[in-house]
C-alpha cells in the first residue's frame, strides 16, 4: 500500500508546476562583474550573484554610473528594434540554481526592486507605453496566460505609470507626473504582488503595489494576477521590448542593484508595509534587511 502511495504522488508530481514551497532572492548588482560582459547565465549564477537566464544581448555591467557599490548594468536600446531579445533580459526563476525549480503560486508573493537612471539627453518612447517589470504567468498544465505588466510612460499628458493583469484586462493607472523618472537622476521603483485568482471584493487576497522613492503611489485589492488557482508565475521579463514600430533612436540607460525576492523583506514602507527600500546609494544598496529612514506618511486608498 505505502509503494502505491508514493508512486501515485510521485505521478502526481508530474503534472503539477514546479515547486512552490521556500522563499528566494536573486540580486543582481554588477558589484564585483568586470565591466562590458554581459550578465548572462543559464544557471542564473556570474561573479557570485544572479544574473539574467536569457534575452540580455544589449545588456552590459558597467562602472561608468552607479547607484551603489562597484557596479551597475548599462542597457542600450538600438535605432530601429524592437528590443526583444536585447533590451535588459529575462529572468526564469525555476532556471536559477539556488531556487531549486521554484515558481510562485496562489497564496505567495514577490517583491521587486529596482534603481534607474535616465541620462538628461534621454527620449522616451514616443509612441506610448514601455514594458517594464513584466511578470509571466502560466497555467497549471504549461500555458502561457500572460503577463503582470507594469508599464512606464514618457509622454506628459499620461499618467506615468500603468498595471494591467493580461489574463483579465483591467487597467489600473497611478501616479503623477512627477513620480516619472527625472532625467539625470537615479529613481527607485518597487513593484509587490500578493498572488490570487480572486479579488479581495471576490473573497479573494490578490494585491498589487508600487512604490516610487519610498512613496507608495499605487495600492489595489481589485485586480486578480492569477487566472485559476492553479496558476503559477515563471519569470521576471526587464523591460525586454520596446515597441511594434522600433525605437527612434539608439540610447542607453543604466540601473543598479535588482532585487527579485518572495522572502518578505525586514523593512516597513510608512503604512507599515513590508518592502525592500531604497537601500542606500554610494553603500550596500542591495540588501533586503538595510535599515532606512521611513518616507513621509502616506494615505493611498
Amino acid at each position: 500500500m505505502k509503494i502505491c502511495a508514493a508512486i501515485a504522488l510521485t505521478a502526481l508530481a508530474v503534472f503539477l508546476p514546479l515547486g512552490t514551497a521556500s522563499a528566494f532572492t536573486i540580486s543582481i548588482t554588477g558589484d564585483n562583474a568586470d565591466a562590458g560582459q554581459r550578465p548572462l547565465s543559464k544557471g542564473c549564477q556570474l561573479y557570485g550573484e544572479e544574473a539574467f537566464t536569457s534575452d540580455a544581448g544589449n545588456t552590459r555591467y558597467t562602472n561608468e554610473n552607479v547607484y551603489s557599490g562597484g557596479g551597475a548594468l548599462k542597457l542600450t536600446i538600438e535605432q530601429g528594434s524592437k528590443g526583444f531579445g536585447s533590451l535588459g533580459g529575462i529572468v526564469d526563476f525555476a532556471a536559477c540554481d539556488h531556487v531549486g525549480g521554484r515558481v510562485l503560486g496562489k497564496g505567495d508573493e514577490i517583491w521587486v526592486r529596482v534603481h534607474i537612471f535616465f541620462p538628461k539627453d534621454f527620449e522616451f518612447n514616443r509612441n506610448g507605453r514601455n514594458k517594464f517589470l513584466r511578470l509571466r504567468t502560466f497555467s497549471g498544465s504549461g500555458n502561457s496566460e500572460g503577463y503582470n505588466d507594469l508599464y512606464l510612460d514618457g509622454r506628459l499628458d499620461s499618467t506615468p505609470y500603468d498595471y494591467i493583469f493580461e489574463g483579465v484586462q483591467r487597467w489600473y493607472a497611478m501616479g503623477e507626473q512627477e513620480h516619472l523618472f527625472p532625467l539625470g537622476q537615479w529613481r527607485t521603483v518597487e513593484y509587490y504582488l500578493r498572488l490570487d485568482d480572486r479579488t479581495e471584493p471576490q473573497g479573494g487576497n490578490a494585491r498589487m503595489r508600487v512604490w516610487i522613492d519610498g512613496e507608495l503611489i499605487g495600492d489595489t485589492g481589485e485586480r486578480a494576477n492569477l487566472l485559476s488557482p492553479d496558476s503559477y508565475i515563471e519569470s521576471l521579463y526587464f523591460f525586454t521590448y520596446w515597441d511594434n514600430d522600433g525605437a527612434h533612436i539608439t540610447q542607453s540607460f543604466f540601473v543598479d542593484d535588482l532585487i527579485i525576492t518572495s522572502d518578505t523583506p525586514d523593512n516597513r514602507d510608512a503604512n507599515g508595509f513590508p518592502y525592500i527600500g531604497l537601500g542606500s546609494p554610494g553603500g550596500a544598496g542591495g540588501s533586503i534587511s538595510k535599515e532606512r529612514p521611513l518616507p513621509p506618511e502616506l494615505n493611498v486608498e
